[in-house]
This record gives C-alpha cells, structure tokens and sequence, in this order.
C-alpha cells in the first residue's frame, strides 16, 4: 500500500481531474447550442417555431439535435422568407434571411454573401426612396463585396440622403475609383464638388 502521505495527493489528483472532465459536459447543459439567425432589413420580425422573437438579428438556442427548427421573416413591403434545419446542423452556424423587396422579381437570389445582390436590391430600394433601407442594404453590400462599385455608389446616394454629407462623400469616391469608365461619372463628380463645398475629409484632400 502507498504511505498516506503519497495516498492524499493522487486522491486530489484524481477528483480533480473526473471534476474537470465532467465540466465540458456540465457547460453544454448550462449553455446549449445556439444559431445566429442574421436578417436585412433590421426592421423585419422574426419567430422561431412559429414563436415571435422580435426585429432584427437573434442568437437562438437550438439545445434539440433532431429538432428541425423552423425561422421566418416578414416586414412589410417585402416577400417573406423561411428557412429550417435540424439543432444538429444548425449549431454554432449563421443562418442568413434577406427578404427580397416587392417589386424587384425573382431574377436574383438575395443572400448575405452576395454583394452584387445585395448592392442591386439596394439599389431598387434607393429609387423607391427608402434611404435607412437602401442604407442598410448598400452597407452589407459593401462589407462582403467592397469590389463592387454599385454598393458604393447607391451606400453614397443613401447617405446623402440622409443628410450624411462626409459618408456620402468617401462612398461616391470610392465608387469613381472603382468605375473610372462609368457612363454617370460626370454626375457622380458633380455630386461630390457640390457636397464637398469647403469640407475637408481625412484620406480625400491632398
């Protein structure tokens, strides 16, 4: 037999160890698995299950592996959208809904990753005269296709209509420089002289 003096220290060593490989499974009960579900516009609401979760992006819980989850967005003026998948897949993923506006067809499908969609359905918008969302489908436009010289422009004609005058600024200018041969870049400069006036902008100004 071991001396007790060795005994005390492999007995901590012990339950130390079965208390720290429990923990992992102890955290899961605690904090089940969960899906970000992303929405554009903010303005639409969301459910889960046919339960109301409220406006904009969610992070929800989704503890049941076989359970097919099922989201939906609506807002008005906009073709709802739904999507599902079982817990199993849908942990720790991020499950996009853009809702297509009413009016701007069926041609293109419309996700989170697709800055040309995105920038086109922005634009659309624009037109409309619905500058926050224009704004707010030009700006994810941009963060996932800044290549795209359409979501710059239409995030400049957005911003400039909401009295943004510095945002409207760098976006045309930034759009000028991605499309050199645009066939509205006389427009475009002739925008950007007028909102500039005496302003002076970091990056812009030589």
């Amino acid at each position: 037999m071991l001396p007790f003096s060795r005994a005390v220290p492999l007995l901590a060593l012990f339950v130390g160890c079965a208390a720290g490989c429990a923990a992992p499974k102890e955290a899961w009960r605690q904090s089940p698995p969960e899906v970000f579900v992303d929405v554009v516009p903010r303005a639409a609401q969301i459910s889960v299950d046919g339960a109301l979760l409220g406006r904009g992006s969610h992070t929800v819980p989704v503890p049941d592996r076989a359970h097919v989850y099922v989201f939906h967005a609506a807002a008005p003026g906009f073709a709802p959208r739904q999507r599902k998948g079982e817990g199993a897949q849908l942990a720790g993923t991020r499950l996009d809904l853009v809702l297509r506006p009413d009016g701007f067809g069926e041609a293109r499908r419309l996700d989170l990753d697709d800055g040309a969609g995105l920038a086109a359905a922005a634009s659309f918008l624009e037109r409309r005269g619905q500058h926050l969302t224009a704004l707010e489908y030009a700006e994810r436009a941009v963060e996932v296709g800044p290549e795209v010289p359409l979501g710059h422009r239409v995030l400049g004609e957005a911003a400039q209509a909401l009295g943004q005058r510095k945002r409207a600024i760098q976006e045309y200018s930034t759009y000028l420089r991605l499309a050199p041969d645009a066939s509205d870049r006389g427009a475009v400069e002739q925008k950007v002289e007028k909102l500039r006036g005496d302003l002076t902008i970091p990056g812009l100004d030589h």
